[in-house]
């Protein structure tokens, strides 16, 4: 090992206090949260989803704005005892086509709840927000409201993966009781 990959390895690990593998884990970490909700079909017995999701990173900082889709099985909607981080979303190709029949967008605000079914009621926050959404399929027959949060994706972005043997080998190196402490906190948590 060269002078200057030492000098550099010990520079990295003085500057971080803690875990390096953590700091860079913190660092990669992305969460994509749905900001407007663009159409929506019925196909099946699923709800086709298109929405704008917003990226951000662990501090709140926005990085990206993204286009998704994703399927809501009609039964899964009419749950009304299904917990939102439990809620089964099947993730769809961001180029999925639409398919199925048209389902008509209503912001609850605007009032205009008065169109034929199929339609989502879809509540606003005060940013603008989609919080909730009701589909409305039959008349006089609403569905148990959905919560955005639950197309929430958190994961880490994929630059970190390959630097993660480096860190934790420089982990080993400047504090060898992480490499007894990090199986407990990686199994229970932190």
């Amino acid at each position: 090992m060269g002078s200057s990959t030492r000098r550099g390895i010990a520079l990295l690990a003085l500057g971080a206090q803690g875990c390096l593998t953590g700091h860079l884990l913190d660092a990669a970490r992305r969460r994509e949260q749905p900001v407007a909700y663009h159409d929506a079909s019925i196909d099946g017995g699923r709800l086709l989803l298109g929405y704008s999701a917003v990226v951000s990173d662990d501090q709140g900082r926005h990085l990206a704005r993204t286009e998704r889709r994703a399927a809501l099985a009609l039964a899964d909607l009419r749950r009304a005892d299904l917990a939102v981080a439990a809620f089964p979303v099947a993730r769809l190709a961001h180029d999925a086509s639409v398919r199925g029949r048209r389902v008509a967008l209503h912001a609850g605000r605007d009032g205009r709840l008065d169109g034929p079914p199929p339609f989502l009621e879809i509540d606003e926050g005060p940013d603008g927000r989609p919080l909730r959404f009701v589909l409305h399929e039959t008349p006089g027959a609403p569905y148990p409201p959905f919560y955005s949060a639950a197309l929430t994706r958190t994961r880490s972005a994929p630059w970190v993966y390959p630097l993660l043997p480096l860190s934790l080998a420089v982990d080993a190196a400047t504090n060898p009781v992480l490499l007894f402490f990090a199986p407990a906190v990686m199994v229970l948590g932190d």
